[in-house]
């Protein structure tokens, strides 16, 4: 791959990032799963409630995240930080969810995972890492 190629897809990625948070914020679903390919997997390492460990393909990442935008009305995003990896497909982030739950309560957690991108510039893989117990306490579907 040459310098161009590999700042290309970098860059690519890198955009696709931000609409990811964009279009979650704007709690477009709809939009938000273009941005996955279709054999996807997203994994949480370490879950607590009801939470999955991992979900395989598109349909079950939009179920999941459908579930979570469910409990909340609003949701805004205090920090949000990109580090590319040398693989151009990989990028390692950070972000702080602000979430105004539909009880009133606000659901706030710092998060960080690593995100890794196909040719096609879709996410194929996704790990994430968040304080689960106080995302299970916050969200009541997802309580056991």
């Amino acid at each position: 791959m040459t310098t161009v190629d590999t700042d290309t897809r970098r860059s690519t990625n890198l955009e696709t990032l931000r609409e990811y948070f964009r279009l979650l914020g704007e709690r477009d679903l709809d939009g938000w799963i273009r941005l996955w390919a279709p054999d996807c997997v997203l994994r949480l390492p370490y879950t607590a409630g009801d939470l999955p460990a991992r979900l395989d393909g598109a349909a079950a990442v939009q179920e999941f995240y459908q579930r979570v935008i469910d409990g909340f009305s609003s949701v805004t995003f205090t920090l949000i930080e990109f580090s590319p990896l040398q693989d151009p497909d990989k990028v390692f982030a950070r972000w702080r969810p602000r979430c105004a739950m539909l009880d009133g309560s606000v659901y706030t957690n710092e998060t960080v995972g690593l995100f890794e991108f196909g040719p096609d510039g879709l996410i194929h893989h996704f790990t994430e890492y968040l304080h689960q117990l106080g995302f299970v306490d916050s969200f009541d579907s997802f309580r056991q």
